[in-house]
């Protein structure tokens, strides 16, 4: 039996990877084994390298068409078995004849019963309980054999989790074969070590951790790592593709019917219308560290001076970087078993480093983060993973790595420093700091600051450096005529770096602040806001003139709307008696005394209704006038 080795295995960042896999045979055909999860993937993306005279002739798979399972193996494995054998012959209990299929019938306890329907010889139809039904008999050799089939179809289904893939050549003799194919794996984890080396340096190291889930081991393989995200989906090539096609119905069709012909015709005769390779790869590398064989006598010493470094290589990939991705090939062999995960090591170097501590009232109320500013001088882009953190040869914090471009640094907090205790208050405040015109407008313009206010105790016999992190909050920005302390943005926060001196406290306070400004029509201001403009300084005579006519104009406008107020109510009082009046007038006869009382109403009542329409033509006289003083105090406003 020909064995296929993995001789090469790249991975990438979103959960597939191209394995290459060799081996040497003579025969002209091999078998090559896929997990059936991954058959689609084999068959769409195969790719067949051959070493010798032989060329490849065809790839074949069972596709298992004719023998899709009929059998429910959930809950309705019964009534599935009936249905393949309604129409044939079986024997239920004492009884033998033909099995007509099955129905349900609701019981008084509103329980569905499954009813069988058995036909005997003497066309007598028998329904049985399935209940009572020891067993079911087939009794005609093709639904024996279809139903055996089912069987061992559905045993093969439980039990086969590979499928062997049938590679055929065209001839026999010695052949170097390598079969190369996309399948689902694990996506590969970067991890990062960081050791501190002395005060101005550190190991930086990347590993990645590599898990083999396929069906073969991984023996002295060749293996890439790569960051970038090609475009990978599922799709089935394995099962059949059947078509749907529309169902033409046979056309109705007569006799042939009596042709009569014309005297001449033409016959017009219409045309038919023309009718990837494997990746490179490597292997595994080490890492050494120890510390000094003896300790200092007396203590004098720091223990970073004890501490030792020594990476088994700097490079333990070859690394090239593109604009896409970046890939890691492993300059050893790397051996995987199945079911097995692997730390490899990809690249230590030595970077420059800088100890700092960052606070930030969000994070930890009270203290700051012990951090380490690190540049990214390895030639290629971080992805993000959890990074670990060792001083002096011992465990000292985590942190998560965001990704971090090359040549750009970043500051990696992975320890509480207890020995510096804050205590943050924020203050706000907002007052008007101007007024000024602006076309048919008037502006006041405010100024809002928030004060961060900070209690910074050092309790340590050392000097140290912080970097303190306050909101960005949207608009604002330092007020730098108050606050001389250097300042960095990023998208959400202000850093300010500050140094406090060994055993001291010391307050500081950060300034934030943002101008805004509100909007008012002035025609719609009232007469001290009006005043108030014609103090500003920054007005010129014209615009003064102008707001006195507008002053003027409103106080015009007012002694019109006074008066219409006034008309309006003489209107709704006349209106009263003159209702009243026509009350009376229809309960008053033409006779006697009455005449004589009701002959005076209705001259009272003309009277009231010539007064009436006097009053309303002045009220609309009046709303014309005040939509004319409206108007003037706008065109006024267009000279400002």
């Amino acid at each position: 039996m020909v064995v296929f080795e993995v001789n090469e295995v790249t991975l990438y960042k979103m959960g597939v990877g191209w394995l290459s896999s060799r081996a040497t045979c003579e025969e002209k055909d091999v078998l090559f084994p896929v997990l059936v999860r991954n058959q689609d993937d084999f068959l769409k993306t195969f790719h067949v390298d051959i070493e010798g005279e032989a060329m490849l002739s065809s790839i074949a798979f069972d596709t298992d068409s004719s023998k899709s399972i009929e059998i429910d193996q959930k809950g309705n494995a019964l009534a599935s078995i009936l249905n393949l054998l309604s129409g044939s012959k079986v024997k239920i209990g004492a009884l033998e004849g033909k099995l007509i299929g099955y129905q349900y019938v609701e019981s008084e306890n509103g329980k569905d019963n499954m009813i069988v329907l058995l036909m005997t010889e003497d066309l007598a139809i028998h329904p049985i309980p399935a209940e009572t039904i020891e067993y079911i008999l087939p009794a005609e050799e093709y639904f024996i054999k279809n139903l055996s089939d089912q069987i061992d179809l559905l045993s093969k289904s439980k039990k086969e989790n590979v499928k062997n893939i049938k590679i055929s050549f065209t001839e026999e003799g010695k052949k170097v074969v390598n079969v190369s194919y996309l399948t689902e794996l694990p996506a590969w984890l970067s991890t990062y070590r960081i050791y501190a080396i002395d005060e101005k340096n550190v190991m930086f190291e990347l590993w990645s951790l590599v898990t083999n889930n396929s069906q073969q081991d991984w023996i002295d393989a060749k293996v890439h790592l790569i960051t970038g995200l090609p475009i990978s989906f599922r799709y089935d090539v394995s099962s059949p593709w059947l078509i749907d096609r529309p169902y033409v119905e046979r056309p109705r069709q007569t006799g042939i019917s009596v042709m009569t012909p014309e005297t001449s015709y033409e016959l017009r005769e219409e045309m038919a219308p023309p009718a990837p390779t494997a990746a490179p790869g490597r292997g595994l590398a080490r890492m050494k560290k120890s510390m000094a064989k003896e300790a200092m006598v007396g203590g004098a010493a720091d223990l970073d001076d004890l501490y030792e470094y020594e990476p088994a290589a700097e490079v333990s990939a070859d690394i090239v970087d593109t604009t896409e991705s970046v890939s890691f090939s492993l300059k050893q062999l790397v051996t995987i078993k199945k079911g097995e995960s692997a730390f490899l090591l990809l690249h230590s170097k030595q970077l420059p480093k800088e100890t700092i501590n960052i606070y930030n009232k969000n994070q930890h109320v009270s203290h700051p983060f012990k951090a380490i500013v690190v540049e990214n001088l390895t030639g290629y882009g971080w992805e993000a993973g959890p990074v670990t953190i060792y001083e002096k040869g011992n465990y000292a914090g985590e942190a998560m790595l965001d990704k971090v471009p090359k040549e750009e640094k970043q500051i990696i907090p992975y320890l509480v420093e207890q020995d510096i205790s804050i205590k943050q208050i924020e203050d706000s405040t907002t007052k008007k700091i101007g007024i000024s015109l602006s076309d048919h407008y008037y502006v006041e313009a405010y100024l809002n600051e928030t004060f961060y206010k900070l209690e910074i105790d050092n309790k340590s016999d050392e000097e140290k450096t912080m970097i303190c992190e306050v909101p960005k909050l949207y608009g604002y920005k330092i007020d730098k005529k108050k606050y001389k302390i250097e300042t960095k943005e990023t998208a959400n926060y202000f850093r300010s770096k500050i140094v406090i001196e060994a055993k001291t406290t010391k307050k500081v306070t950060i300034p934030t602040m943002r101008k805004t400004s509100e909007s008012v029509s002035i025609a719609s201001v009232s007469d001290e806001y009006l005043d108030e403009l014609l103090k500003l300084e920054t007005i010129t005579d014209k615009q003064a003139q102008i707001l006195k006519k507008i002053k003027q104009m409103r106080k015009d406008k007012n002694q019109i709307n006074e008066q219409i107020n006034s008309e309006q109510s003489n209107l709704t009082r006349i209106d009263q008696e003159y209702q009243r009046i026509t009350q009376s007038i229809n309960v008053l006869t033409s006779e006697g005394d009455e005449a004589k009382v009701r002959a005076k109403y209705v001259e009272r009542m003309n009277n009231l209704f010539e007064t009436m329409e006097k009053k309303r033509k002045l009220v609309e006289d009046l709303q014309q006038k005040l939509s004319t003083v409206d108007d003037g105090i706008y065109e006024i406003l267009d000279e400002l």
